[in-house]
């Protein structure tokens, strides 16, 4: 069932069907394709999913009411609108066997309301690009102080998208100074309570490999109760984050390379030494 679902969440990405169904770690990632310019590079390239940032606000050079447009808070004007972000990849998708996905980041519960007819254009059956959810609806290690995104509106509104993958995690406060933490079994079990309660679609959950290398026992407990939903974590970090590279190692490895995302910078991504693509031949 995991791999048959890893094949739907990912269509014909450029790796391979069967390839990709047997690792995800071979998925591969742009951030923050927020403007014209850098989607279109995107396109051109050989990633496999486009995130892209969310906010209400205006399009460069034109007037009008706020509406959702591509662009990182606090920033609050671009020249690429939500509508125009996904009819582009769409267009690109078109007739094309090897089809790049979206991750939508939404860092308020505002901005995803108001993008919910956008959302809904390409959500239906007839889609096949991958299409994710992203939101940090719980606060989360070490003593993070960011507003998370209001989990149960959240949750409602991504439930009238039931193709949409949801992306669901927990705010973090790690890096620089910050060295050490890990996800707590309270923290792991609101998520738990709330994706049992309200969640009836396919989950991945976003987790910093700095904490999430900390925190095994808890991730597989999450995992483990959520696999009727056939979840996935996602694993991802910033530049410089102190990570247990083979304490990391050891967790997606006990995961599975088939209920595993990795979106973390190349360096650490070489120090984990995780089995290759299977078509690459030594």
């Amino acid at each position: 069932m995991l791999l048959a679902v890893a094949l739907a969440l990912t269509a014909t990405l450029v790796k391979g069907e069967e390839e990709i169904m047997k690792n995800l770690t071979t998925v591969t990632w742009a951030h923050a394709v927020n403007n014209k310019t850098y989607l279109e590079a995107a396109l051109a390239s050989d990633v496999s999913m486009l995130e892209a940032d969310i906010v209400i606000g205006q399009i460069v050079g034109k007037e009008g009411p706020p509406i959702p447009i591509m662009a990182h808070p606090p920033a609050t004007t671009s020249d690429l609108s939500l509508a125009d972000f996904l009819s582009t990849v769409a267009q690109h998708n078109n007739g094309k066997a090897q089809q790049k996905g979206v991750k939508l980041d939404f860092k308020s519960i505002d901005a995803f309301e108001k993008s919910q007819e956008q959302i809904a254009q390409f959500s239906k059956p007839e889609v096949t690009f991958p299409l994710w959810l992203n939101a940090d609806i719980l606060p989360g290690p070490v003593n993070a102080t960011t507003t998370p995104v209001e989990p149960l509106r959240f949750l409602g509104l991504g439930a009238k998208h039931p193709r949409a993958v949801l992306s669901l995690g927990w705010t973090t406060n790690y890096g620089g100074a910050i060295a050490e933490g890990e996800y707590s079994r309270d923290q792991i079990g609101t998520m738990l309570r709330l994706v049992n309660e309200h969640v009836n679609q396919t989950v991945t959950f976003p987790v910093r490999a700095g904490l999430a290398s900390n925190s095994q026992p808890v991730l597989l407990d999450l995992l483990r109760e959520t696999a009727s939903l056939n979840s996935s974590m996602t694993v991802w970090s910033s530049e410089g984050d102190a990570v247990e590279v083979d304490r990391l190692r050891a967790l997606i490895l006990t995961v599975g390379l088939e209920r595993t995302y990795l979106d973390v910078p190349q360096e650490l991504a070489a120090k984990l030494h995780l089995p290759p693509p299977a078509n690459v031949k030594h």
